[in-house]
């Protein structure tokens, strides 16, 4: 099943979001960003350059370079801000899920399940986690929740298309989801900052898609070694500090790619 499926169309409000957050200084701040000079990125872009037209097949390399243009770790946490707030939202849901069950929480959520065939239900949820938005950011967070809410959708299908079957939701799938979101959102702001390599230097299409699946599976594989210490389902999303601990999380994956020698 295409990601891309499983979502159409925005709606108004997000019940999941943190009660202090506020949207206007949030948009100050990424367009601030956004205006900043790009001068630490020249090696960054040519590492990658490199790797796609194969002088060198070092991802290692390009993953060390890209988080020291974002700053270093630290840095490339602390900014983030929408992989954090979504990060959060998502886990909220599947903790509400796993508690109280996925009809209960839709309800809670005033999304309207009845006489909607799932497809269209995981829309809605894509909506309610991740709103449509102009900002870059936030559309980087929304295609990590696409590829992360996939995993249930790919769940419910599997199981006759019982929406019902997502109240078994056990820790280890709770944990592989918010992994899977974390690791898509690192690799799609590498892809929105660094996708103009692939275009100017794979010769073909399919070269660049290929390229952006092996630098996708090295993230994944290496964050992996501090998502999979992480038990999400046994975190508190309502804790005051919740950001901190997601700015941690997302910290500590960047350390990993930051330190490759």
């Amino acid at each position: 099943m295409g990601t891309s499926s499983i979502y159409r169309g925005p709606i108004d409000n997000n019940p999941l979001l943190p009660k202090d957050f506020d949207p206007n200084k949030y948009e100050e701040e990424q367009e601030q960003q956004e205006k900043e000079p790009l001068a630490p990125w020249k090696s960054a872009k040519s590492s990658m350059s490199q790797y796609i037209n194969e002088s060198h097949g070092n991802r290692g390399r390009i993953l060390r370079s890209y988080t020291r243009a974002l700053g270093g770790a630290s840095t490339a946490a602390s900014s983030a801000r929408s992989g954090i707030k979504s990060a959060i939202s998502l886990g909220r849901f599947l903790s509400s899920v796993s508690s109280e069950g996925i009809i209960n929480t839709l309800q809670s959520l005033s999304v309207n399940f009845k006489g909607k065939e799932v497809e269209e239900l995981f829309s809605t949820l894509v909506n309610v986690l991740v709103p449509e938005s102009s900002l870059k950011e936030d559309a980087i967070a929304r295609k990590a929740s696409i590829e992360a809410l996939s995993q249930l959708y790919e769940l419910v299908e599997q199981n006759n298309m019982d929406i019902n079957t997502l109240d078994s939701l056990n820790p280890e799938f709770f944990d592989t989801v918010m992994a899977t979101f974390i690791s898509s959102y690192i690799f799609e702001r590498l892809l929105n900052d660094l996708e103009s390599r692939f275009e100017q230097y794979a010769t073909d299409s399919l070269l660049a898609i290929e390229k952006e699946t092996e630098v996708k599976e090295y993230i994944v594989q290496h964050t992996d070694v501090r998502l999979r210490e992480i038990n999400f389902k046994n975190i508190d999303y309502n804790q005051s500090k919740i950001e901190n601990v997601f700015e941690g999380i997302y910290r500590e994956c960047y350390e990993v790619l930051e330190d490759y020698l």
